[in-house]
């Protein structure tokens, strides 16, 4: 049993809680109140061991389904693995424990959620061993590289589903969209792109999974601390838990700024790197009038850039030193051009379409 002091009441279920308790009335809510609200997050006694068995088959099933989804390249496989991942709960719990100044059972939450997150990790890497088309050396899967670039629009995701799950938490009326708020967040698809990303050596897409992952984590537990504060969830009475309280919450608004300061860095170079795409395709468009173009590669490397491009027709498209002229010029900067041009002869051109 943990050390911290709360009023323990008994396995009261939250299903008899009346509707529009913890309404955000600006009151406190009562020790009852809030006893109904814990028996949700913390498993102690003799509910921690069944709890936390559940909880690891539940991470390894939820992991699995979204690895072999993202192998697959499948959405509705990863959207199925959202809705088994048990994370939310402890996450939340950490939320509960800070704003009642809990160090010890705020403590356990975290654990709880680092060791679920390695659990999900290991089972990613033990995916891309099995899968044997993501180490063929053909294109990765889009689902998966979807998770290795974040912005700070995950950010914003990931508050709104903290302030959405600290709310159906304090809400029974909104229980149903619980569901909801685990897609919106999806915490198990970029720890399962983690642990794969790792077994394929893509130590750049490890970083970009990785701060994905820990952008949803900090903008949950922080905006769920933030809702359950203004609910009323609070103890506000002893100056130990005030201390406590400021202490947890300055360290998670740390966290926050550790982790928005890459996503802005993030978010400006997906800018600028969606702004040269489409300078490109418009040069090259015009300088391929008459050809047809199957693909334009973009490459940074150092202080150039290096576009390939791909060109079938049955006349050879102009130079590329005319095409690098023509983008260093729009673009500013130095460009190194390649051109592959695949001959088509008079009859395979005007051939209809089937």
């Amino acid at each position: 049993m943990s050390s911290d002091s709360s009023p323990r009441s008994g396995a009261a279920s939250r299903n008899v809680t009346p509707t529009g308790r913890l309404g955000f009335r600006g009151r406190q809510a009562t020790p009852e109140e809030r006893e109904l609200i814990l028996d949700e997050f913390f498993f102690e006694g003799d509910r921690r061991q069944p709890y936390l068995v559940q909880f690891l088959i539940l991470m390894v099933l939820s992991a699995g389904i979204a690895g072999f989804g993202l192998a697959n390249d499948s959405a509705a496989v990863v959207i199925g693995a959202m809705l088994v991942a048990p994370l939310m709960t402890p996450i939340l719990a950490t939320s509960a424990a800070i704003v009642q100044g809990w160090l010890e059972r705020t403590a356990t939450s975290l654990a709880i959620v680092v060791v679920g997150s390695l659990v999900a990790i290991g089972v990613g890497l033990i995916v891309a061993w099995l899968t044997a088309r993501l180490s063929t050396g053909a294109p990765l899967p889009g689902e998966l590289l979807a998770r290795t670039s974040p912005n700070l629009g995950d950010l914003s995701i990931a508050i709104l589903a903290g302030v959405a799950g600290a709310f159906v938490s304090v809400r029974s009326e909104a229980s149903s969209a619980l569901p909801g708020v685990g897609i919106a967040v999806a915490l198990v698809p970029p720890l399962a792109t983690i642990g794969m990303t790792i077994g394929l050596g893509q130590i750049d897409l490890v970083i970009g999974a990785t701060l994905l992952y820990l952008t949803n984590l900090v903008g949950i537990i922080l905006a769920a601390t933030i809702v359950f504060t203004l609910a009323g969830f609070a103890a506000f009475a002893e100056a130990t838990t005030l201390r406590v309280r400021r202490r947890t919450t300055a360290v998670a608004l740390g966290a926050l700024v550790v982790v928005g300061l890459p996503l802005l860095w993030q978010s400006q170079r997906l800018y600028e790197e969606g702004q040269t795409q489409a300078t490109v395709t418009r040069i090259v468009d015009d300088w391929a009038s008459g050809q047809s173009l199957v693909d334009i590669r973009i490459d940074r490397e150092d202080d150039s850039i290096h576009v390939t491009v791909g060109v079938v027709g049955t006349e050879p498209p102009p130079d590329s030193s005319s095409l690098a002229s023509l983008l260093a010029s729009e673009l500013g900067t130095e460009v190194v051009a390649g051109v592959t041009f695949t001959a088509l002869d008079e009859a395979t051109a005007n051939a209809p379409s089937r």
